[in-house]
């Protein structure tokens, strides 16, 4: 993984970051996200979702990608939070930013491309002079222990209804956006 390279993401890269989120979504939520509710994207869609959001770019969100020889195995989005999910107990008041999405290639699961990535993309969050942070997962989310490996302390749940269908979420914290950091450093140089 020496190659590996961490940027800012280009509108050019709408198309990849597509691919990535849509294998990862299928990956990590296929087996329990009903295919009738509109979570399960096509490529075309988030490509023009993803051009529209690289467009914007004037918003205090932070959209990272990683590469290796040209090609682009993951992304990661972040910044001011969102405040958009229904919370059912707990709250995320205190934190001034948020962890959008992160998603790594199947395939590459595993290797420390992810760490690293959130490394860097809190990393830019405290650049911008964010001093905590949260995000939301699925609770099936298969991956999510990723997150207590690196120090995450779930501090709120929450639901939202698709189609009769009720998704449970649960957000993950760090009141010290660096103790999320250097947890991220010291993995990252492990894997």
């Amino acid at each position: 993984m020496t190659g590996l390279q961490i940027r800012e993401a280009e509108l050019s890269d709408a198309e990849a970051i597509a691919r990535v989120r849509v294998d990862g979504w299928n990956r990590a939520y296929g087996e329990f996200i009903p295919e009738r509710l509109p979570l399960s994207w096509t490529w075309e869609e988030q490509t023009a979702d993803w051009c529209r959001e690289l467009a914007a770019r004037n918003d205090g969100k932070i959209h990272l990608v990683a590469l290796e020889a040209s090609e682009i195995l993951a992304f990661a989005s972040g910044g001011p939070p969102l405040r958009d999910n229904v919370i059912v107990q707990g709250d995320t008041d205190a934190y001034t930013a948020q962890i959008y999405s992160i998603y790594v290639t199947p395939g590459r699961y595993g290797g420390g491309i992810g760490t690293r990535l959130l490394g860097a993309l809190a990393a830019r969050l405290a650049a911008a002079g964010h001093r905590n942070l949260c995000l939301w997962a699925l609770e099936l989310n298969p991956f999510r222990r990723f997150y207590d490996k690196l120090g995450g302390r779930i501090v709120a749940r929450g639901e939202w209804e698709v189609e009769g269908v009720i998704v449970y979420e649960q957000a993950y914290a760090w009141p010290d956006i660096g103790v999320l950091i250097e947890a991220c450093s010291t993995k990252g140089k492990t894997e």
